[in-house]
């Protein structure tokens, strides 16, 4: 792009010159009537205070300086920006008559060269963009703009990798959707609503249950389930995930101890934990000291990991699960298959268990060559020790397929769907 505005020359690279959010909305709202298309690009940058942790805040300041500079001043087709939030701007931008494809290729480009540039510099802590994008009409209420840049920047979710997202009137009314989430899970954390279910995990050759997973839920205001493939993105990126895997483990602790008591036996009961909980400095000790005054052995809690977490800062997350590990603690990685980590990457993480994911089980077993990999794979895996289990088994053909690749543990709906606390021990736990 080009731009065929004339830009001021006299803008200074300093925050201090920055205009404010007020200033910014009325230049901003006068400046569109003479623009060809005016285009709004709210900017948020990931990961700055983990950046800070690593590099110090005097270089987070730098970064963002950085950014500034880069995304207003450099931008040859910025006319006017301002910095909303610290991690966060917002900058008005001429967009001529390119259709909005060729806006976001143009502006994905040029945020994954900042990203490139900076990751070079800084690259212990990977960082990334997201960038929410709106047509600005004339007399439009700035307001309304922003808010519109805003609901298209939130809807591009958890994706660790830089993001840019154009507004659509879809795009607002799931961003007011997922806006929701937070006041009602922290209402059903004040209530004490969080619901924990636990789906057990089979033995074949045994012929019973060996351990279950909890899984967790919470209603809405008008009393429907919200579905966690909703709320866990919207509450990890709002970095209150910590909140709900507390309250979790809480309850499977509870549980676990109550079942001591009555002498009744234990088996290990896996919670899920999130890539922020380990970037957390201090969650390991909370939830270690929880476990510790229940008097419950630790090696019936099994924390589980997505593959996400090996994604960045490897050696810190394979510090913490050493951590878990050391304390007596076992380690589940879920959904193997989806991901793009290498065994050797794997090989390095101190874990008691593999759950290979159902798509990548289905896929695999559909063909002569996906069973023999799944097969050579579950024989490496136990090479080094690990137990594997395959997730969202269905049907008995299945069942079959993946006991003859040598995986006997086996979790999903041909056996059970996950069951209310009460349920699952009126079914599974001897008295």
């Amino acid at each position: 792009m080009k731009n065929e505005l004339e830009i001021k020359n006299n803008k200074k690279k300093s925050l201090k010159k920055f205009p404010s959010l007020d200033k910014f909305k009325k230049k901003g709202k006068k400046l569109v009537d003479d623009m060809q298309q005016a285009v709004l690009i709210s900017i948020n940058l990931r990961n700055l205070k983990y950046f800070n942790e690593i590099y110090g805040t005097k270089e987070g300041d730098i970064l963002i300086q950085n950014m500034v500079d880069y995304f207003c001043y450099d931008n040859e087709n910025c006319i006017i920006g301002t910095k909303s939030y610290v991690d966060h701007i917002l900058i008005l931008c001429e967009g001529y008559n390119y259709s909005k494809e060729e806006l976001i290729s143009y502006y994905d480009d040029f945020a994954k060269s900042f990203i490139d540039k900076t990751n070079k510099e800084y690259p212990r802590a990977k960082i990334s963009l997201d960038l929410g994008m709106c047509i600005v009409s004339k007399n439009e209420d700035f307001i309304v703009a922003q808010d519109n840049a805003r609901y298209a920047r939130r809807s591009i979710g958890n994706s660790y990798d830089t993001a840019v997202a154009f507004y659509s009137e879809e795009l607002r009314k799931k961003s007011l959707e997922k806006a929701s989430i937070i006041p009602n899970f922290q209402k059903a954390i004040d209530d004490d609503a969080i619901i924990v279910l636990l789906q057990p995990k089979y033995s074949v050759e045994e012929n019973r249950i060996v351990g279950a997973e909890a899984l967790s839920r919470f209603r809405d205001e008008e009393g429907n389930i919200v579905s966690p493939g909703l709320f866990i993105p919207v509450l990890e990126e709002a970095s209150i995930i910590y909140q709900l895997d507390y309250e979790v483990l809480r309850q499977v602790v509870d549980m676990q101890k109550r079942w001591m008591e009555d002498g009744r036996k234990l088996f290990p009961i896996s919670v899920n934990l999130s890539r922020v909980d380990l970037l957390e400095e201090t969650f390991i000790d909370k939830i270690d000291a929880l476990v510790e005054e229940s008097g419950i052995p630790k090696n019936v809690i099994e924390f589980e990991f997505t593959e996400t977490v090996l994604v960045e800062n490897l050696t810190t997350v394979i510090s913490k699960l050493n951590s878990l590990k050391e304390k007596g603690y076992r380690i589940a990685i879920d959904d193997f298959g989806s991901g793009y980590n290498s065994l050797y990457v794997l090989g390095q993480i101190p874990a008691n268990v593999i759950k290979f994911d159902r798509g990548f089980v289905l896929h695999s077993i559909n063909s002569d060559v996906g069973l023999t990999i799944m097969k050579n794979l579950v024989e490496t895996f136990k090479e080094i020790e690990f137990e594997v289990l395959c997730e969202g088994v269905e049907t008995k053909e299945e069942e079959k397929n993946i006991v003859e690749c040598g995986c006997d543990v086996i979790q999903g709906y041909l056996y059970d769907k996950p069951l209310d606390l009460k349920d699952f021990e009126e079914k599974y736990v001897a008295c």
